[in-house]
Parts: structure tokens; C-alpha cells; sequence
């Protein structure tokens, strides 16, 4: 018996963003850390002069917070990008493990990249299908 369900289709944001804070974390943490910790160890260091000490405060705590928001913002982003075409694929992967034979796989739009992928994965899947309906279902296998 084959159940109906709902598949919702969009960017797989939500279902990638496990996947994206691994990544993200790290250019977070690497551009966060290069921002503030030079320039207070620059001033520490001497580098600096203290009559700029001020400067450097204000450059930490003004502007590392907007820098770090730009970082996490291009950091999701870009791994989104990268991480997405994999929610759609893993799907399609599962739902046949499980024996819908019928499934087919559709990718973002945005994804033309993986067109190929697609309509091989797809075509891949009717070859299955006639195979097993030649064979006689399912049954005919055990």
C-alpha cells in the first residue's frame, strides 16, 4: 500500500540548515576571531599608538558585531547553496529504500547545474519501474 503524503517543495532551507552550521560556524568563528583579536593584539603589541587605542575600541565594538552579521549572513547563504541540491537528492534516495518506485526528483530551479543528475536519476527510476512491472511486482522478486 502506498501512502499519500505531502511534499513540500521550495529552496530546502530549513531542512538544509543542519548542514550549513557545521560550515558556517567555521567562517564565523575564523572572521570573528581575525577581526577583533589582530587589532587588540596590533594595540597590545604596540603596534598601534596609544593615542589610537580609542580608535581600536571603537572599531572592536562597533564594528566587529556588523561585520560578524555580514559574515553569518554570506556564511548560511553560501553553504545553503552548496548544501540544498543534497536535501531533494537524500529524499528521493530514502523513498526508494522504502520501495516507491515511482518517485522522481526535482531540484531547485536555481539549481540548472544538476539538470543532468536529475533527468538521469528519472529516467533511472522508469527502467526500475518497468523491470519490476515485467517481473511481475514486487512480490515476484522474493
Amino acid at each position: 500500500m502506498k501512502m499519500n503524503r505531502i511534499v513540500l517543495r521550495g529552496s530546502g532551507f530549513k531542512q538544509s540548515l543542519l548542514t550549513v552550521w557545521p560550515f558556517s560556524a567555521i567562517w564565523v568563528l575564523v572572521v570573528v576571531l581575525a577581526v577583533s583579536v589582530i587589532p587588540i593584539a596590533m594595540m597590545l603589541g604596540g603596534i598601534v599608538p596609544p593615542s589610537l587605542h580609542g580608535d581600536v575600541w571603537f572599531f572592536v565594538f562597533t564594528r566587529v558585531p556588523a561585520i560578524t552579521l555580514a559574515v553569518t549572513a554570506l556564511a548560511i547563504f553560501t553553504t545553503t547553496r552548496v548544501a540544498g541540491p543534497f536535501v531533494p537528492l537524500k529524499r528521493a534516495f530514502e523513498d526508494v529504500k522504502r520501495g516507491d518506485m515511482d518517485r522522481r526528483l526535482r531540484f531547485r530551479h536555481a539549481d540548472k547545474h544538476l539538470r543532468e543528475l536529475e533527468t538521469a536519476f528519472n529516467e533511472m527510476m522508469v527502467v526500475v519501474r518497468e523491470r519490476i512491472d515485467s517481473r511481475g511486482g514486487p512480490q515476484a522478486e522474493a
